[in-house]
């Protein structure tokens, strides 16, 4: 069963709120992965709201268990998932592990900050999923340490059919604590954004990689 229409109306009044997700209009951003996109997300600003992290972290902790996962610990992607991965360890009383994205210099060499993951069922955590090209490298990363890894969650996830074929060409399943669509409804009963627009970030969700093309735009800002 899906995170219900009330709590999904919740939680995007909450990310649009506090400005985890910001429509960009006219005024595309490219990403690392070299995408345009007209949605700047960054859930990382949540932790600064308690009240509205609070509600999404006891949403997600509701969700897995719903789900029926398995796994034995959780992991965060350095740096966006590790605030949201470490809270849900601690309120599903699970291990936690942080996965850099360089291999440390001392120690052990590894990647992973933590107890042993050999043989052990990861959960990863995200804060976002967009190519999932940074999930991936962390998964591999465990699995070359010996973690067992099927599943991921993210808050949010623009549903890229390119990203779903990687993720199953991968053997991973991934959940997200609500539909992109929900979040761009909600900004229109917020009125954050117009009818139009709403049609035009449709459209970019569709397709993703050519919507900027097809529009002569460019980007106005790049991520860093």
């Amino acid at each position: 069963m899906p995170t219900s229409f009330l709590a999904q109306d919740i939680m995007a009044e909450h990310l649009l709120s506090h400005n985890a997700i910001v429509f960009l209009k006219d005024k595309p951003m490219r990403l690392r992965s070299g995408l345009v996109t007209p949605i700047y997300v960054d859930n990382r600003t949540l932790p600064s709201y308690p009240e509205a992290w609070r509600d999404i972290i006891e949403t997600m902790a509701s969700r897995i268990v719903e789900l029926k996962i398995p796994f034995d610990m959780i992991a965060g992607v350095e740096d966006a998932g590790t605030a949201h991965g470490g809270a849900l360890a601690y309120r599903l009383s699970v291990p936690f592990i942080t996965v850099r994205k360089v291999a440390k210099s001392y120690g052990d060499k590894t990647r992973i900050d933590g107890e042993n993951v050999k043989g052990k069922r990861v959960l990863i955590i995200e804060d976002h999923l967009s190519t999932g090209l940074s999930l991936l490298d962390a998964a591999k990363a465990l699995r070359e340490q010996g973690a067992i890894v099927t599943h991921c969650f993210a808050i949010t996830n623009f549903d890229m059919p390119e990203t779903a074929k990687l993720f199953d060409k991968n053997g991973i399943q991934a959940f997200q604590l609500l539909p992109f669509a929900a979040i761009v409804e909600k900004a229109v009963s917020m009125e954050l954004i117009s009818e139009k627009e709403k049609e035009d970030i449709e459209s970019w969700l569709d397709t993703p990689w050519s919507w900027a093309s097809q529009r002569g735009l460019l980007a106005q800002s790049t991520e860093n």
